[in-house]
């Protein structure tokens, strides 16, 4: 189903969250739902799915492409029966996927200059990786950024290496080379020096990122203690995410009007001057200002639950969430926990980022082998959405209609 939803653009002040009616309380659902699946990754669907599907990964919260080639990388993450978590390499050619990392032999080589104060390389065992963007940098290599999360995913657990994952892509030959080259710890939340969990990540100029996070305790007391007063602070905006640039030489800054109820997916425009974050708890995609005081902020209001935001390669920005249904985002969530993959409604909306206004280009009620999106890539004329929870990637037509063009 595809048509024009110009949704309600709204300007706020830099500081402050819009109240949510009250509702169900959520599943954070790309940083928290434990994916269980015993199937094993196969690197090509059967030929009666291969038109719309891309089979050979797992639990792939987010898609990049590397521009011009013929790749693709997803984000994989752990899970009851999914033990350690995988970035995939995607040809979008052949529309095949293979393990990218970890494997049995991996390449590392930390840069000293620019992560000089990273512990090391990750514990290949405890890989959970939740987000992935990437940098070009010339003569066919790429800088990718991952969100790890570096075990068991319970928020407040001590020993879990969260971080952003660094790593040198090598794609000017026959099959890109991948090699870690540092990390940056996820600073603790602003003000209330919480930890934090990282969702997205977006680089800047000049060897800066920035990242998407939310307190981890009070995740942990609505997800895991099931605390219905935090869930409400959460889902009003009462306990808000924000937005972090890690600089060389600088470290990390909070960036200011970051303040939203559930920040998520991240985009920066190539200049550094604007960001575009996901507002899960929203429904709302906020783009903005760096560098400008007062932080010019707007927010594009939605009718689904925005996760993650890519750019288009036609200047259009896409973002993928999930549908509410009657029974609400949590009890759905719950009913999914002992399938293979999760039939969730889900949807795709294609923004204009000069004039924020917005097409919905993919409404699809979900079923048996793919549900829940919650990334996208524009891959030539398709879209490719991809899932925390199953085993493959859904490729749907892109569809635009010429008054919106």
């Amino acid at each position: 189903m595809n048509r024009i939803d110009l949704t309600m653009i709204q300007r706020l002040p830099g500081l402050g969250v819009r109240s949510l009616s009250k509702l169900v309380p959520l599943l954070f659902l790309a940083c928290v739902v434990r994916a269980e699946s015993s199937s094993s990754a196969t690197t090509s669907c059967p030929p009666s799915e291969s038109p719309k599907f891309v089979c050979g990964v797992v639990n792939s919260t987010d898609i990049v492409l590397l521009p011009n080639t013929h790749w693709a990388i997803t984000a994989g993450k752990t899970g009851p029966g999914v033990p350690v978590g995988h970035l995939y390499l995607i040809n979008v050619s052949s529309k095949t996927a293979e393990e990218f990392y970890p494997l049995t032999q991996n390449q590392y080589r930390q840069d000293q200059k620019l992560f000089g104060r990273c512990s090391g390389k990750p514990d290949e065992m405890k890989f959970n990786a939740e987000a992935v963007s990437v940098r070009s940098i010339g003569n066919g290599k790429f800088t990718l950024y991952v969100i790890n999360h570096g075990g068991v995913h319970d928020f407040v657990n001590q020993e879990r290496r969260e971080s952003t994952e660094i790593f040198e892509i090598d794609a000017p030959g026959e099959k890109p080379t991948i090699t870690w080259v540092g990390c940056v710890s996820t600073p603790p939340m602003p003000q209330s020096n919480d930890l934090a969990v990282g969702n997205s990540v977006t680089p800047l100029p000049d060897d800066a990122f920035a990242i998407t996070v939310n307190s981890a305790a009070a995740l942990e007391q609505m997800m895991i203690q099931k605390d219905p007063i935090i869930g409400e602070k959460i889902l009003e905006g009462e306990i808000p995410g924000r937005v972090m640039i890690w600089s060389p030489g600088t470290g990390w800054q909070v960036v200011p009007g970051s303040e939203m109820a559930g920040n998520h997916g991240i985009e920066a425009t190539p200049d550094g001057k604007w960001l575009y974050v996901t507002a899960l708890f929203e429904r709302g995609i906020y783009r903005l200002s760096l560098g400008r005081e007062p932080v010019d902020r707007v927010v594009i209001k939605t009718t689904f639950y925005p996760e993650n935001i890519r750019w288009g390669d036609d200047g259009f920005l896409y973002v993928a969430g999930q549908t509410v249904t009657s029974g609400g985002v949590f009890s759905t969530g719950i009913a999914c926990r002992p399938l293979a993959s999760c039939p969730f409604p889900f949807e795709v909306l294609r923004i204009d980022p000069k004039t924020l206004q917005s097409e919905e280009v993919v409404n699809e009620p979900g079923g048996p082998l793919f549900g829940l999106a919650t990334g996208v890539a524009k891959v030539g004329n398709e879209l490719w959405l991809s899932t925390v929870r199953g085993t493959r990637l859904a490729v749907f037509s892109l569809k635009i209609r010429e008054s919106a063009r």
